[in-house]
């Protein structure tokens, strides 16, 4: 009956939180993957929302928070801004989109922090000590979790729900998570709502300025995914990277 304490009961309330992460993470991920609620993804669906928002006075608050639980769940956000960028237009767009983007990010972070990493500390227990990769994770984490959350976030490209709840897992503080998020995501969400408005515009009117922007948020793009490259070789630091002055990375 050593069995039965403390040690016993901890682990068992972290494996019910990590199946509880699994399953709000999974159930959003199966709703997309096989109910209808998946065609509100699909062209067609984009096509019929965008219309039933461009008609409602209410938008915003429609808008805001259903792009914040998408992403909060792990459905990807990326079409989301776009349609964001096709109701709204660039600028409101942009607000509207990056509003969204964060409120779900933190969710998704809550959501990994508090079931997912509460849950494996729980689950090991004791255990966690004797694994050097966890130990070397969290080093990192502490050392510089704003600075390299910040550099992946100015990546477009980088799985955005992968840092999402990475963020959380690893137990990033999460003043530096949320800091980092709001401002690295505000270029990425500036050009994807940038295309989406040209290419809005470009398909009703066939406008010369709307196949500019397009060709210039495609540009945009392209740069923002090869930025930290680009900035090492223009012998500017990143945040996160390593430093060319001191040659070594900042804390």
């Amino acid at each position: 009956m050593a069995d039965v304490g403390p040690g016993r009961v901890g682990r068992r309330r972290g494996a019910l939180k990590l199946l509880a992460f699994v399953a709000v993470v999974g159930g959003g991920l199966l709703l997309v993957r096989f109910t209808p609620a998946g065609e509100l993804l699909t062209r067609e669906g984009i096509a019929q929302g965008v219309r039933l928002l461009r008609e409602s006075t209410w938008a915003p608050l429609l808008f805001v928070p259903i792009y914040a639980g998408a992403v909060g769940v792990g459905i990807p956000g990326t079409v989301l801004t776009l349609a964001g960028g096709a109701v709204f237009g660039l600028w409101w767009g942009t607000l509207f989109n990056w509003l969204g983007a964060t409120l779900g990010a933190n969710l998704a972070y809550v959501l990994a922090r508090f079931l997912g990493r509460d849950g494996i500390e729980g689950l090991l227990g004791e255990k966690m000590k004797g694994w050097p990769a966890l130990e070397r994770i969290d080093d990192a984490v502490r050392k510089h979790g704003f600075r390299g959350l910040l550099t992946l976030r100015l990546i477009p490209l980088f799985p955005f729900n992968a840092l999402n709840f990475g963020g959380g897992l690893v137990g990033m503080p999460w003043t530096s998570y949320a800091l980092a998020t709001a401002l690295g995501i505000v270029p990425g969400t500036f050009v994807y709502t940038m295309f989406a408005d040209a290419l809005l515009e470009g398909s009703t009117e066939a406008s010369r300025d709307a196949f500019v922007r397009m060709a210039v948020s495609g540009a945009l793009l392209l740069l923002l995914s090869f930025l930290p490259l680009l900035l090492r070789k223009l012998g500017v630091g990143l945040p996160g990277g390593s430093s060319p002055a001191r040659g070594g990375p900042g804390d």
